[in-house]
């Protein structure tokens, strides 16, 4: 018997086992962690409870934000306007008693009779007052009242 041979071929298993484990756990690694890594990096945003509708063209969720705090919110828009909406225009919210708000937000076109979910970054100042503030979103020549809570 070639115990040459013998020993080689021992040693190609034990290289295909191991090859075989580093692949399995290189997966699960991509798997695992790549997609939650993108999420962090580019942030989940909340899901709409309903769909903007002809009825009800502004949809958003939450209503509620922390002070001194980022918060993600969706605001879904239906366009039911008499012209397509173009890129430049974006959602703004006011609320009387907080001057400072702020609003980050992207730019779509939207056609007339198209959907569309804004990702949205609101942010009042630390120093405002926990309450609930009178609001209105407005998304080019469409606005809706609501109530602001501010914890």
């Amino acid at each position: 018997m070639n115990k040459k041979g013998f020993e080689l071929s021992i040693n190609m298993i034990i290289v295909i086992i191991l090859a075989i484990v580093t692949l399995v756990v290189a997966l699960g690694f991509i798997t695992g962690t790549i997609p939650k890594l993108i999420e962090q990096l580019l942030g989940s945003y909340p899901n709409l409870t309903s769909q903007p509708t002809a009825d009800n063209p502004i949809v958003f969720v939450p209503s509620t934000v922390n002070r001194g705090a980022n918060v993600k919110m969706t605001i879904g828009f239906y366009n039911n306007e008499q012209e397509d909406i173009d890129a430049t225009v974006l959602p703004t919210i006011t609320c009387a008693d907080i001057p400072e708000l702020t609003i980050r937000s992207i730019g779509f076109v939207v056609k007339v009779g198209e959907k569309v979910e804004y990702p949205t970054v609101v942010s009042v100042p630390r120093n405002t007052p926990s309450s609930s503030y009178p609001c209105f979103l407005k998304i080019s020549n469409t606005q809706k009242s609501f109530y602001l809570d501010v914890k």
